[in-house]
């Protein structure tokens, strides 16, 4: 009897692992409740430009993010707060969630705020539900529920989305949403209040976007005034609300394309031609800053290095090379300077394809991808060529990290 009553009680836990959902995980509402036993709790903001606060007058004070924190420390004096700041400029989930290990799980955080569906565009795209976009961003949702790490979604405005008539034509916010009801989050919606207050006549964005600033996404100090209090309205609300235990299920909703990835930092790259350095402390602007996000970076070329900016031809000729992955998508995380070069790929012998980004006066991190809706079951050869410079201005190529992802496990081979 005691077997038989062992073997259900087995049975039965499969069946919760396994079925519907596989784990209840830690809410927004548990961290509420650490914050006001007085624990120490270690915050990280993950997103975008917003997030870091591009335009206010000082990121780490008058942004929403330094608000938010102003917030919480007033609200929880008692607990003992660490905050990180992991946002990246113009970057969305299909970076974010490489950069999981290094810049978010590294801190290990209680809670991570999440701000990247306005960077995933909003307005969706032709690939609907299933897109990378899409599938990178319950991705990150997932591996915080898998760490057991609380998660807090927050949908930022532009001035735009803040004066539109009719958010619901806003896919991507939708399509969020559809995921924060699978996997029972709480999420702060910012942009929902604000474009209300806006059709209340509560609102002046004008004030918020200062039309001098030219700039009708990032907002001036007033705008992330009016952020922080939209997302201090949504945490009272949730504080306020039943708590809503996360579930972490089995499948992903939309799609495994992202069921594996990696991310192989290439500092030790052994190849003819490359060389290790250090990536660049000075930059085009803060959230770009490459040091930031690279440990370290390799470099080839026809150059070498003769003073902290100048680099001069070394005679040398950038040769093509290859290397070998499986995985349904690579990507790169790289460091442009002024003597970078614009370089062509070729998969599986396909014509070359042109890989280029904008000129910088110092540097900075940029991100790109190499290839995309590869077989997941084959291994892929992928040809680098350098674009050859003149000897008075030479060619240099800094690579970070290949990042790699499929449905099925990855592999890089160099």
């Amino acid at each position: 009897m005691k077997k038989i009553c062992i073997v259900i009680y087995l049975l039965f836990s499969a069946l919760i692992t396994f079925g519907g959902s596989m784990k209840k995980t830690v809410s927004v509402a548990d961290i509420m409740e650490k914050a006001r036993k007085g624990e120490t709790l270690s915050v990280v903001f993950f997103g975008g430009s917003l997030t870091w606060g591009a335009n206010s007058s000082n990121p780490n004070v008058t942004s929403w993010r330094g608000r938010t924190m102003q917030m919480l420390q007033k609200r929880y004096p008692q607990a003992h707060w660490t905050f990180t700041d992991a946002a990246i400029g113009g970057t969305g989930s299909t970076l974010g969630i490489f950069r999981l290990e290094r810049d978010v799980f590294r801190r290990n955080p209680d809670l991570v705020i999440l701000d990247f569906t306005l960077n995933d565009g909003l307005q969706g795209s032709r690939e609907g539900f299933h897109d990378t976009a899409n599938q990178s961003y319950e991705g990150i949702l997932r591996a915080c529920l898998e760490r057991n790490v609380a998660v807090l979604p927050v949908f930022f405005a532009s001035k735009g989305h803040t004066e539109n008539r009719n958010i619901a034509v806003l896919k991507r916010r939708l399509q969020h949403m559809e995921l924060f009801n699978k996997y029972q989050l709480e999420y702060a919606d910012v942009l929902k209040l604000l474009n209300d207050d806006y059709k209340a006549g509560k609102l002046n964005t004008d004030e918020l976007w200062p039309p001098e600033v030219f700039d009708r996404v990032h907002p001036h100090d007033a705008g992330y005034a009016a952020y922080a209090a939209c997302f201090n309205r949504e945490w009272e609300r949730i504080e306020n609300a039943p708590v809503k235990r996360p579930i972490l299920h089995r499948e992903a909703l939309c799609g495994d394309t992202f069921q594996y990835f990696r991310r192989f930092d290439l500092a030790e790259l052994n190849r003819p031609g490359w060389g290790p350095g250090f990536s660049y402390p000075v930059a085009d602007c803060f959230d770009w800053l490459s040091s930031r996000w690279l440990d370290k970076v390799v470099t080839c070329g026809n150059a070498e290095r003769v003073s902290v900016n100048k680099w001069k031809s070394n005679g040398n000729k950038a040769e093509p090379f290859q290397f070998k992955f499986r995985a349904e998508q690579i990507a790169l995380m790289m460091e442009v300077i002024p003597e970078s070069v614009p370089f062509s790929v070729s998969i599986d012998g396909e014509a070359p394809r042109s890989i280029k980004f904008r000129e910088v006066q110092s540097s900075q991190f940029h991100f790109v991808t190499l290839g995309s809706n590869l077989d997941p079951d084959k291994i892929h050869t992928i040809t680098v060529y350098p674009q050859q410079k003149t000897a008075d201005r030479p060619a240099v190529m800094r690579w970070g990290s290949i990042l790699l992802n499929s449905s099925k496990p990855v592999e890089l081979e160099w």
